[in-house]
């Protein structure tokens, strides 16, 4: 029976009601939707951008968005790594940027290199291997591997590995610092199934080390805070970038003034496995062995070897992983070594040689690589000043102070400059501004400097505006600038830049983005990783799309006791459900006892409470029947419901009473009067009972967590909450999607039936 008759339909203001009505609901709706839909887009996405509220990732059209999250993943989110292979450049993952000139020819030589020159697993990181709260790409390939080969079976790898793994999600390696002094590999046991995987990882899933960005990120950058400009004053050096600066194979000369930061670096830090000795570095060892071993004997039974003189002992070429040797080959490097005699092992340096043997000179490199911009309206200009680079940097902030002021902007970390400016103009007492002074001059009613605070772009009034411009091209740094990006200002920008080198290739040389010589190249770190990135975007986008719920699935179903135990609950509380609480309606209905009303109000009140209320005293009178961790625990405190009985009753009081009589006089008994006739047509609201059994069953969380805390006995709700304990916060919002699903199913596929359970017994 519809709501508004058919009459009342021709109305005006019925339907102005009607459509009030409508809105309302489908407002309320939104609400609830537009939440759901922001955790389903939460679900998609990882660290980098998880602050980003949107119902759609910006990943899934934005390729720099989905840059940013890939190099968040093939450096297994540790920034460290990224500072590393990009020197002063980005610090962060929501830095990066795709670049400006990509080259294709550039890293068609990279590839090629590569195949020349197999690196050792000592060059390079496994990409996307692990992460914060997340199971990468390669760790779940890992695993998978070790699974099949160990069919399976946990106990298996424990004994193979002798290991004591309690599941295969602790199975993780995590390789941090390979360039660390400390850093070991290893060729046995579990770690050394994880070197053979490592060594058969296809090429794109090599993040390989870059020494020059590290040396860079240990050495200057912490010794100049950062300050390029700084580091060059102080070194007497004109670096244009923290990328033109190269740890060189061979020690800097005395006179270089990086010798002693190299010497530090490659003495204290570097791993040892990254250098060699010069054949001349032998008599020294052997002296030092001498000295520490008494005999020839006692070096061959600690080193496991079999010479007959010290004066056999070399300086070894390959360097064992670990060892007594690698122990004293060490201490010669940190103290006996001669500055000359060590070598860097650098695939930076190892790139260079092999471009200048197949080059020749500079000049072909250039005519097969796209070295710096190709024309001036390549350039383009950007918001605020470019860090990675001082060329670049200077002339973008002088442009911002004379030409491109049309379009600057003063941003507020400007204000602190801004007031000392103005104090030493309007100066008063103690050094302080002269507020008085300062406000009949430039018209103004400033009561306290607080209000004083740095105008973001030009203001009308002429002394004002006057003031402004003074302020930019005297006192802001570039930092405190921002430029108005359009086609006017990037025009003025290409302008200024022609006017200022006329010749592009004079603009390139100033900026140093083409190359003098094979010794300024810098490993194109950058560019390999686009190459990357551009030839797999398809398989990278759909990574992250599936990654969250690919390991909320592998949680859940490599461990399906969760699934098993939810799936027992929900039935026996179903069970219960359409038993129990037809036997007490029914009673209450057909017997209609002198407290009837009395009895339902009690049960009615056991709604007034939260459920929680009453979680103690079932826990303790389920412990003292010995009930926990066990369905029964589960199951039997919520077995009858007070509300469930409420609807029954209502809907049995609705059956005619005729057919009760007609019955009994064919002879029909209680019993099937309650079981064929009562509950027959009763199939509606036992219907909507059995689905509120199953929802308050799945559901449920906290009284499950107290009563059953073996682990053997968690419901999916429980596994769920211990996984979001260790998982990253969109691994858990992928996970209450999932659980999501049973519960919106049955509701789109038995909404008919859930509307006719409470339809029909009020319309009756």
């Amino acid at each position: 029976m519809s709501i508004i008759s058919k009459v009342g339909r021709h109305s005006a203001k019925v339907r102005v009601l009607n459509g009030l009505i409508h809105a309302v609901l489908i407002l309320g709706a939104l609400t609830m939707v537009y939440p759901f839909l922001l955790m389903l887009s939460s679900s998609l996405k990882s660290n980098v951008d998880s602050v980003k509220l949107s119902l759609l990732p910006k990943y899934l059209y934005d390729d720099t968005a989905l840059f940013q999250k890939y190099l968040e993943s093939r450096y297994n989110e540790e920034s460290s790594r990224l500072a590393d292979n990009y020197a002063g450049r980005w610090l962060s993952f929501s830095e990066a940027e795709l670049p400006e000139l990509p080259d294709p020819a550039l890293c068609k030589d990279w590839q090629e290199f590569i195949r020349s020159r197999p690196q050792g697993v000592y060059d390079y990181y496994v990409a996307e291997h692990y992460g914060r709260g997340v199971y990468p790409l390669n760790q779940r390939r890992m695993r998978k591997l070790l699974r099949a080969e160990n069919h399976n079976n946990l106990t298996e790898f424990n004994r193979k590995y002798n290991t004591g793994a309690q599941s295969w999600e602790q199975i993780v390696v995590e390789e941090k610092d390979i360039l660390g002094r400390n850093y070991v590999s290893t060729a046995t046991g579990y770690l050394g199934r994880f070197r053979a995987f490592k060594k058969d990882i296809e090429e794109r899933h090599r993040n390989y080390i870059n020494l020059d960005g590290a040396f860079v990120q240990m050495e200057l950058a912490p010794a100049f805070s950062g300050d390029l400009d700084s580091l060059n004053a102080a070194l007497g050096t004109d670096f244009n970038s923290w990328q033109d600066i190269f740890l060189a194979e061979r020690c800097p000369t005395p006179e270089d003034p990086l010798r002693g930061y190299w010497l530090h670096y490659v003495r204290e830090a570097l791993n040892i496995h990254h250098l060699s000795l010069e054949p001349s570095a032998g008599n020294a060892f052997q002296a030092m062995l001498r000295q520490k071993y008494t005999g020839i004997g006692m070096l061959n039974s600690t080193w496991h070897t079999a010479y007959r003189d010290f004066s056999e002992v070399a300086v070894p070429d390959d360097i064992p992983d670990s060892g007594a040797l690698v122990e004293d080959l060490t201490y010669f490097v940190e103290n006996l070594a001669a500055p000359e005699d060590l070598r860097v092992r650098n695939i930076g340096n190892e790139f260079r040689d092999w471009l200048r043997a197949k080059y020749g000179i500079i000049g072909r490199l250039h005519q097969n690589w796209r070295a710096g911009y190709p024309e001036w309206t390549a350039i383009l200009l950007w918001e605020t000043a470019f860090v990675g680079n001082l060329g670049q940097n200077k002339d973008w902030e002088l442009f911002a102070r004379s030409s491109g002021l049309a379009w600057a902007e003063l941003l507020p970390t400007a204000q602190t400059d801004y007031h000392s400016f103005l104090g030493k103009i309007y100066t008063g007492q103690g050094g302080k501004i002269d507020l008085a002074a300062l406000n009949r001059d430039l018209g103004t009613r400033f009561t306290s400097l607080e209000e004083i605070v740095p105008p973001p772009r030009v203001p009308e009034n002429t002394k004002q505006a006057a003031l402004w411009y003074r302020f930019i091209k005297e006192k802001a740094q570039g930092r405190q600038l921002k430029l108005v990006v359009n086609e006017a200002s990037r025009q003025a920008w290409q302008s200024f830049l022609q006017k200022r080198y006329q010749t592009i290739d004079a603009l390139n040389q100033a900026w140093q983005l083409a190359p003098d010589s094979f010794d300024a190249i810098p490993l194109p770190v950058q560019q390999i990783e686009y190459l990357i990135f551009k030839d797999n975007r398809a398989a990278i986008r759909k990574e992250f799309v599936v990654r969250n719920y690919a390991m909320v699935l592998d949680q859940m179903f490599n461990d399906a006791r969760s699934l098993r135990n939810t799936a027992i609950y929900t039935l026996l509380s179903i069970l219960l459900a359409i038993t129990v609480n037809p036997l007490a309606a029914y009673a209450l209905s057909r017997f209609k006892p002198r407290l009837s009303y009395q009895i339902i109000m009690l049960f009615m009140l056991t709604m007034a409470f939260p459920a929680m209320v009453m979680g103690i005293p079932n826990f303790l009178m389920l412990k003292r029947l010995n009930l926990l961790n066990t369905f029964w625990a589960l199951v039997l405190p919520a077995a009858a419901d007070g509300y469930f009985i409420f609807l029954l009753k209502g809907f049995f009081d609705s059956l005619p009473r005729e057919l009760y009589e007609s019955a009994s006089l064919d002879g029909a008994g209680e019993f099937r009067l309650f079981w064929q006739f009562t509950l027959y047509l009763s199939k509606p609201i036992l219907a909507v009972i059995a689905l509120g059994a199953f929802n308050a069953a799945y559901r449920n969380f906290l009284f499950a967590f107290i009563v059953c805390q073996d682990q053997s006995m968690w419901t999916l709700m429980v596994h769920i909450y211990e996984l979001m304990q260790r998982a990253s916060l969109s691994v858990g919002y992928a996970a209450l999607v999932i659980a999501a699903i049973p519960t919106l199913a049955v509701f789109i596929f038995f909404q008919n039936i859930i509307i006719k359970g409470i339809v029909v017994p009020m319309e009756k």
